[in-house]
């Protein structure tokens, strides 16, 4: 066989499989630089080609082969992440504290990075109601009051952008040299506003908003001009393959002060010329819970790695169980236990993924005592022992079905009697209240 015809089938396989050529070269011979070798006209011998055709043929040994992770296919009205409840969501943000407890986390991660100029780059991997954002964005002016920011967001969801934007206002009034960027692309995608398909890539919308004014009155009215906008482009649609929620349209919208346009020239992103490296990446409850390791790994924290700096970290957070939320849930579905993987084989898996691409990278996994984080269910003290209230204890129930992300098909049954509250209740009293558990990792890029 030619070198010619060699290559043409070996770039077919990569294009097929998804896979660089780098990776088909370690796959098949243990070298990465196999396939450039080839196209320098190096010979090989008999027993190479014969390990690239087992690759090209499918018939490499099971244990050589790399493991592509199962594809997520569910029933749409599944999809716990895209068609939850939004009573179910706001009365969890508003009873429980974890979005404060997550951001106090993520906040002691600035005091680990090395911005380097022109800005300090943030990416939140899941910005949902912005809250986490925000809060975060806070910490940053506090410690770095005077470096411009540059802070993109991934969402799929209309009506968390909605609630995105009604924060940022006072953001770029406290902190004017800031450039905020919000995206539906996938992870793979949105750190580098850069669609993979072609025809998605066509059909992109990149819209820069300048903001003129001074006052967080004057940012909020023009913000709210966008909705129109937002109600026609921001859609969402059900893969028929894999039942995930996807873009119709891929969007990059940019947000500035007019005012400091000129400061901010270097920092402003320009469509088609988009680079990540990040300082900061959050990755706060990005995946299902019952999702594969090897799909967290391969279309989720793998690519964020990849968008790291010299010097960046990667804080991935998720639920842990472990505690009183979870008695509620086993004391209705015994034995049930969403949350299976943990940030142990995440990091194995991630790092096995990434391959040589990880040699620069830190996989913290760190103690116990250091990754595990509580948050509570906030109540009076008085809501909590005696005679708790039917809101208390649906409350409870609420928090608790919604980290352990219970579809609401499984709850139709369950809650045509009381039972679940009496639960939640006996719950309550055992512990005089309820909390939750979190965990927490960090990849970090080592510094040049």
């Amino acid at each position: 066989m030619k070198n010619d015809q060699l290559l043409a089938n070996i770039s077919e396989y990569c294009r097929q499989a998804g896979m660089a050529e780098s990776t088909f070269g370690r796959l098949a011979v243990n070298d990465g630089k196999l396939v450039s070798r080839l196209r320098e006209g190096k010979r090989i011998t008999t027993d190479t080609l014969e390990r690239i055709r087992a690759v090209l043929d499918g018939a490499l040994p099971a244990p050589q082969r790399r493991p592509e992770p199962p594809p997520e296919r569910r029933d749409p009205r599944g999809n716990f992440r895209f068609f939850e409840n939004r009573q179910k969501y706001l009365l969890f943000v508003h009873t429980c504290s974890e979005k404060r407890v997550i951001a106090h986390r993520i906040e002691l991660e600035l005091g680990s990075i090395h911005p380097r100029p022109p800005a300090l780059r943030l990416f939140d991997a899941g910005v949902g109601d912005g809250t986490v954002l925000a809060r975060v964005l806070r910490a940053m002016h506090a410690r770095f009051p005077h470096m411009p920011f540059y802070v993109a967001g991934k969402e799929i969801s209309l009506e968390d952008v909605r609630l995105t934007l009604e924060k940022l206002p006072d953001r770029l009034y406290e902190h004017p040299a800031t450039v905020f960027v919000l995206t539906n692309m996938y992870y793979a995608e949105a750190p580098w506003l850069a669609p993979r398909s072609p025809a998605a890539a066509a059909a992109m919308i990149w819209r820069e908003v300048a903001l003129t004014g001074s006052t967080s009155g004057d940012f909020e009215a023009q913000i709210a001009e966008l909705q129109p906008f937002l109600e026609e482009n921001w859609r969402a649609s059900i893969s028929p393959r894999s039942g995930m929620p996807v873009y119709e349209r891929p969007i990059a919208l940019v947000f500035y002060r007019d005012d400091h346009r000129f400061l901010l020239d270097s920092v402003i992103p320009r469509a088609g010329k988009v680079e990540a490296g990040f300082d900061l990446v959050i990755a706060s409850q990005p995946y299902r819970a019952k999702s594969s390791v090897s799909f967290r790994a391969k279309r989720i924290i793998a690519p964020l790695a990849r968008a790291l700096r010299p010097g960046g970290r990667l804080i991935g957070i998720h639920s842990y169980g472990h505690d009183p939320g979870m008695e509620i849930i086993d004391a209705v579905w015994p034995g049930e236990n969403p949350f299976a993987v943990s940030r142990h084989e995440i990091l194995r898996a991630v790092k096995y993924e990434l391959g040589p691409d990880g040699r620069n990278l830190n996989f913290n996994a760190y103690s116990d005592a250091r990754s595990i984080f509580r948050y509570d269910m906030e109540a009076l003290p008085n809501e909590v022992t005696g005679s708790i209230g039917t809101s208390t204890a649906f409350a409870a129930w609420n928090a608790a079905v919604y980290v352990a992300q219970v579809e609401d098909d499984r709850l139709a049954d369950i809650t045509q009697n009381g039972q679940y509250l009496d639960t939640s209740r006996e719950v309550l009293r055992r512990h005089n209240g309820l909390w939750f558990y979190d965990e927490s990792y960090v990849i970090s890029r080592r510094r040049d």
